[in-house]
């Protein structure tokens, strides 16, 4: 039987009304929940915690309604570092104004006049080509896409359209300039 305390607490995680991200609350009750499961299920919540949290619910007979919304934020909060997490399990406020020498603040204050500060940051045309730029480009890809669909959809939108955007250079930069360009047309074709 699981305790009655993280059934409710994994019920208002699903449903969209928890403070608390799921990453902040494990940490702050693993003793309890590494006694309270198997091993296994144990690294499955610690790991593919949306999916066994699920299983959990349903096999203690728990009803619930997911919040798709809330169950994506928690996904998209999973693929960040714990450092730059607060105490509740949520960015810090801030961070991603950081990122990319300051691409994302810039993307908040002029909009599409951003792409400035990213072409600087990825040293474009000039040095794109160079192995540390390209390095950035899957970075940003990654972010954008992460973005768009479970973060901030315009900031995610913005990148990947500067990316797709990207003329052909004839080396490792075309397959990542191809990628943004597939996701734009999954995504619009999505919402249709």
């Amino acid at each position: 039987m699981v305790d009655e305390r993280h059934l409710v607490y994994f019920k208002e995680l699903l449903e969209g009304n928890s403070e608390v991200s799921f990453r902040a609350y494990f940490l702050n009750n693993e003793a309890a929940l590494r006694k309270q499961f198997s091993a296994a299920r144990f690294a499955r919540l610690k790991f593919k915690s949306m999916d066994e949290i699920i299983k959990i619910l349903d096999e203690e007979k728990v009803a619930y309604v997911i919040n798709d919304q809330a169950v994506r934020y928690e996904k998209y909060l999973a693929t960040f570092h714990q450092d730059v997490l607060n105490e509740k399990g949520k960015l810090k406020d801030g961070f991603k104004d950081t990122l990319f020498d300051g691409v994302v603040r810039d993307f908040k204050i002029k909009g599409e006049d951003a792409v400035v500060t990213l072409y600087k940051y990825i040293e474009f045309p000039e040095n794109i080509n160079a192995k540390k730029n390209i390095e950035k480009l899957e970075d940003i890809a990654y972010f954008a896409q992460t973005e768009l669909h479970v973060g901030d959809r315009y900031l995610g939108l913005f990148l990947l359209k500067a990316l797709a955007a990207m003329e052909c250079q004839y080396s490792d930069v075309d397959a990542i300039v191809y990628r943004a360009k597939e996701a734009l047309i999954t995504y619009e074709s999505s919402k249709r």
